[in-house]
């Protein structure tokens, strides 16, 4: 079970967070909003003012003409216009007198013909615009228009203002819903995955997650750890069947020397050189175990240390087929070398331990009357050296797990071992540098292929 409650202490704070930049954002935008359409209304009224004021210039220059001067003009049409925008009207002659400031009886009446309330309220700084006939200016106009505080215009404001506190609430009820939502989605998934790993560390070997549904980063996570978890079941199975295997190896050359031991101290058996050479083999086996783990060991814990010297993989083929010989004698398997000089920087007993591995596991598949072949090349900046047989060769699924620490594979659960030899060879290789790849030869049998940095 995932959880009792829609969000824990994270769920709260990643919503708090989400509703946090979102009212930050939100409060930018509604105070944009605010500023532009302020701007955008004072400049809709400055030049609905200033049509109005050029609309009443004209006006008074048509009263002028038709009157062939101010004398006598009527300025009815002129209050008209002045009038629809509220404005106190007065009329200059070119020297700036006043001619008639019609904006008493003229203009109420003009504003009560027009459906216009009065306007008794504080009057900004006159504007004006010259009265031109023919291309000569023969007066100006001049207007007084309420402040914009009083206008149409602090209406429109009020009414975006308004608007915009609703879209702000709005706005945050959804971000909230939302905030809501992606947290408890994000989180459940983390909280179960916490729960998981809690069981894991308690032992509940067990223990795997199913978050299909959960975003694409947390579902690929839950997907590691179930991996994980595999894989850890896997290296504690390992480890238990190392621990019989090792329990395996180690008895038959323990009862072995404990029995030939005993029989020369109770005088059973005479301590000849060839029961001498019994109990050295032994020892020897005994040895080649623990240097085995001990190697694996060091190789995985990074405290290998490699003298490294140019060296030539045809010598240590060599060297190494020299040693496997007797065991490939005794079951008449053919050992080949193939190839010329391949020279390579590294450690020379550890790259000979690498091909003796591989010989070795190579001899111990291949049937009697087979053969095996390795193949020394070098191309470009690479030296390589194959360790090829006439075995069962590997199973599809069983190639992936070749170099796992103590796999064995279906083949090997009639012979001895404890699935040590290829991990040894590939921590080896890796600390040279290089690479080694296995696979099922064409005609039958596996193919093991180390690659290393040319010298």
């Amino acid at each position: 079970m995932i959880g009792r409650r829609l969000l824990g202490p994270l769920g709260v704070r990643l919503t708090l967070a989400f509703l946090a930049v979102a009212m930050m954002a939100i409060a930018v935008f509604a105070a944009l909003i605010v500023v532009a359409s302020r701007s955008e209304v004072s400049g809709l009224a400055n030049r609905h003012r200033r049509d109005d004021l050029a609309a009443t210039a004209a006006a008074a220059a048509d009263a002028y003409q038709r009157a062939g001067g101010w004398d006598g003009a009527d300025l009815f049409a002129v209050a008209t216009v002045a009038a629809r925008g509220q404005a106190a009207l007065t009329v200059l002659d070119p020297s700036g007198a006043v001619i008639a400031a019609p904006t008493d009886v003229l203009a109420e009446m003009m504003i009560r013909m027009h459906g216009l309330a009065a306007v008794d309220a504080p009057r900004a700084d006159p504007v004006s615009q010259a009265v031109e006939v023919d291309g000569r200016a023969v007066g100006a106009v001049m207007l007084r228009f309420p402040v914009a505080d009083m206008g149409p215009e602090r209406h429109v404001r009020d009414a975006l203002s308004r608007a915009a506190l609703k879209g702000i609430l709005i706005a945050v009820l959804v971000a909230l819903i939302v905030a809501v939502y992606v947290s408890a989605r994000v989180t459940r998934p983390v909280t179960a995955l916490t729960n998981a790993a809690g069981g894991l560390a308690a032992g509940r070997r067990d223990t795997r997650v199913n978050l299909t549904k959960a975003p694409g980063e947390l579902r690929t996570l839950a997907d590691a750890f179930n991996e994980m978890a595999d894989s850890l079941d896997r290296e504690d199975q390992l480890r238990r069947n190392l621990l019989a295997d090792i329990a395996h190896e180690l008895r038959t050359p323990l009862t072995i020397l404990q029995g030939n031991t005993e029989a020369i101290l109770d005088g059973v058996d005479e301590p000849t050189p060839a029961a001498i050479a019994s109990l050295h083999d032994e020892v020897v086996r005994l040895r080649r175990l623990v240097a085995d783990l001990e190697t694996l060991a060091a190789a995985e814990a990074a405290g290998l240390r490699l003298h490294s010297i140019p060296v030539d993989l045809a010598d240590t083929a060599r060297t190494s087929a020299d040693l496997l010989g007797p065991l490939a004698n005794e079951r008449n398997i053919t050992i080949s070398i193939v190839g010329d000089s391949a020279p390579v920087l590294g450690d020379p007993d550890r790259l000979q331990q690498i091909v003796v591995n591989l010989l070795a596991n190579a001899v111990k598949f291949t049937p009697p009357d087979g053969s095996i072949t390795l193949t020394i090349a070098t191309e470009g900046d690479r030296s390589s050296l194959t360790v090829s047989d006439t075995g069962p060769g590997l199973g599809v699924d069983e190639i992936p797990h070749v170099f796992e620490r103590f796999w064995r594979g279906r083949s090997a659960m009639e012979t001895h071992g404890t699935g040590i030899g290829l991990a040894v060879v590939a921590e080896l290789v890796d600390a040279h540098h290089g690479t080694v790849h296995v696979a099922n030869r064409p005609g039958g049998g596996a193919e093991f292929t180390v690659t290393l940095p040319a010298a």
